[in-house]
């Protein structure tokens, strides 16, 4: 009995040991790190462009146009059409739609001349055209989009950086004037001044983390990295021949590339056509025509007919003349006349609109760059002044509160030149746009 208890002590004993073992092995599963996606602007633009739901739009949109297309071109191809002409009659047989009553017939038909259905065709290939176009204007734009949240995404970056330095040196100013006043040596004046300097700081700090969290939400949904990834961004780079062109090159492309311009052509060519095929109504149709029937005795052909076949079968030639329509076709030619005429004035406004454009973004490219270069020539000679404010202070020849006002300064010239460079990087953007190279560049 005493053997019993003791093994089973041991196998209880066994049983936990091995129980806690299995436990502790069993670990969960680590919880998935977040990686750091360092990315470039083109990378950013890449990614947009290949999952956009707006480039999946006009995707579809085009291959819809593509169908058009090839039903228009089924104008011209054979027609063929099988089916039964059941029908019971009582004394003559009579037509079905006119044909006579059969048990199976095919009938065949083909345009070997028709002027309007090849002007539909032209029309519709244009009216392709024009939607395929739809997809480059579409991939600027975003591209433009994306680009400029990325840079958003990297300047309010570095506005965070300047205004957590700013906000610790305000905060350190605080402490000394609060030890100072303790001491008595300052007054409470200019405690209470930096204070509120350390108020603008925190301000200016919390509206920079919040401008970087709205552009990094932005380019997320651009993008598609999930929430859990950092994005880290380089320094944009877009380089173009575009940017050091005058204003009559950079028209001359625009005429060439802009999906605006090229949509009004394929517009006016698609018009014409189909003025063409309005004309098309007066000339002449020539179709090759055949027909078979498999015809039935029930139908009384043997009491009406002397003779009579079952198979019967019929090839010829139609010829339609147009003779009077009730002037259906001239009023339709006047009116895609006119159609016509709308879209060449649409077109001449384009043009004239995309050269002013073009002419405004180079004045604006060129006064950008000046303002950019005048805030480093201010930022640089701001930093001179701090380094002799440093060797004056040294010596108390000038005051704690000059040189930290000479600290905010700097600060100001920092914020104002990033603050050029937005508005260079706008103006690039802008450029690009106008003459339809921004997904070329930006890829």
């Amino acid at each position: 009995m005493n053997k019993i208890i003791k093994r089973s002590l041991f196998m209880l004993l066994f049983a936990v040991a091995v129980a806690g073992k299995g436990s502790a092995s069993a670990k969960p599963d680590p919880a998935p790190q977040s990686q750091i996606r360092t990315l470039t602007l083109q990378e950013a633009v890449r990614m947009a462009l290949s999952r956009s739901p707006e480039i999946l739009l006009v995707e579809a949109q085009a291959i819809r146009a593509g169908e058009a297309v090839r039903e228009a071109r089924s104008l011209n191809r054979p027609q063929v059409f099988a089916g039964s002409g059941l029908a019971y009659n009582n004394g003559m047989p009579l037509s079905i739609e006119g044909a006579a009553p059969s048990i199976f017939q095919v009938r065949m038909s083909q345009s070997i001349f028709s002027k309007k259905n090849n002007n539909l065709i032209h029309e519709a290939e244009e009216a392709g055209k024009a939607s395929r176009l739809n997809k480059e204007s579409a991939e600027n734009n975003l591209a433009s989009q994306t680009a400029m949240a990325y840079f958003m995404l990297h300047q309010t970056l570095k506005r965070t950086a300047l205004a957590s330095q700013r906000l610790e040196i305000a905060e350190a100013e605080l402490e000394r004037k609060q030890s100072l006043q303790e001491a008595g040596k300052i007054r409470p004046i200019d405690v209470k001044t930096a204070e509120t300097i350390l108020s603008a700081a925190r301000q200016q700090h919390l509206v920079a983390q919040e401008q970087a969290n709205i552009a990094e939400a932005e380019l997320r949904i651009y993008t598609g990295i999930p929430d859990s990834d950092s994005i880290q961004t380089m320094e944009p780079d877009m380089v173009s021949s575009a940017f050091e062109a005058d204003a009559e090159t950079l028209y001359q492309r625009a005429l060439e590339n802009a999906p605006e311009i090229k949509q009004a052509e394929a517009d006016i060519r698609s018009k014409e056509f189909h003025l063409e095929a309005e004309k098309g109504e007066r000339l002449p149709r020539l179709d090759i025509v055949g027909q078979y029937a498999l015809l039935s005795d029930s139908n009384n052909y043997t009491d009406y007919f002397n003779r009579f076949e079952r198979n019967n079968y019929l090839i010829g030639l139609s010829v339609q003349v147009p003779i009077f329509d009730g002037f259906r076709t001239s009023s339709r030619m006047a009116q895609s006349r006119q159609e016509i005429s709308e879209a060449r004035s649409r077109l001449a406004r384009v043009r004239s609109d995309l050269k002013l454009a073009t002419q405004r973004a180079t004045s604006n490219l060129r006064i950008a760059r000046g303002a950019r270069q005048h805030a480093v020539n201010e930022m640089e000679a701001t930093r001179e002044s701090m380094q002799v404010g440093e060797a004056l202070l040294e010596s108390d020849r000038i005051s704690v509160l000059e040189f930290e006002e000479m600290k905010s300064q700097l600060f100001q010239k920092e914020y104002a030149l990033l603050d050029s460079e937005q508005v260079l990087f706008q103006r690039k953007l802008e450029l690009l746009s106008i003459i339809g190279d921004t997904s070329t560049v930006l890829k």
